[in-house]
């Protein structure tokens, strides 16, 4: 087989890659099986993702291309193909944690439905605190890395604060459905003990009894704003 080097330019970086003549060697068996189109996709969402687990895993401080690159599976010269440096891969991922995020509580709001009774949307609220301490965690863990790092990079501040702001509005109008009288107020403290209970309960593993506790927490939460 006959290996070459190619290089491609693209915003302004060059990315080298060896291949031989499918053009494929450099990548993953699943990716390489691709069309080129829905290759380069793939290719950038590895990258994304790989970049988010080792956030959750390392922090901010142990993200560099060389590291996502290894955790991908993917050339370093790959990575930088597609990302400038470690700022625009910084920023890429925390977009792919809203995006995520925000499908995980809209669904979660969803399933409150128009109408429900004060125990009904704390039960909701307390079942999204719960699957982001065990199932989704990771992802907890990476946001407040995200949250931190906002105090040095103003853009990933900006972001972070559309994204609450975005929350907001969606709990807004179930509160407004449920006839609270403050609803603006209302929805903004909710959602601070919301991220009060997750940072509580995030450095261990949550055990049953803390489930229990925060559901008692957010009962009575809503119960005592509903009365006004």
């Amino acid at each position: 087989m006959v290996v070459r080097r190619d290089e491609r330019v693209h915003s302004g970086r060059v990315a080298i890659t060896e291949h031989g003549g499918n053009g494929s060697a450099d990548l993953p068996d699943a990716l390489s099986k691709m069309p080129p189109s829905r290759r380069g996709v793939a290719k950038k969402n590895a990258i994304v993702d790989a970049a988010l687990e080792v956030v959750s895993e390392m922090g901010i401080a142990g993200l560099s291309m060389r590291v996502v690159a290894a955790r991908a599976g993917i050339p370093l010269g790959a990575v930088g193909y597609y990302f400038a440096g470690k700022d625009d891969l910084i920023q890429a991922a925390f977009d792919r944690h809203i995006q995520r995020e925000t499908a995980r509580v809209t669904s979660a709001i969803a399933r409150i439905g128009e109408h429900p009774s004060t125990d009904d949307l704390a039960d909701r609220l307390a079942d999204l605190v719960i699957d982001g301490l065990t199932h989704k965690r990771f992802q907890l863990l990476a946001e407040y890395e995200f949250t931190v790092e906002g105090v040095r990079r103003p853009a990933l501040a900006r972001a972070s604060a559309a994204w609450q702001a975005t929350l907001n509005i969606q709990l807004q109008t179930v509160l407004k459905n449920m006839d609270f009288t403050s609803p603006r107020t209302d929805a903004r403290l909710i959602l601070a003990v919301l991220a009060g209970l997750e940072v509580d309960h995030l450095p261990n593993e949550l055990r049953p009894a803390d489930a229990r506790t925060i559901r008692e927490v957010l009962r009575r939460l809503v119960q005592s704003l509903d009365k006004g």
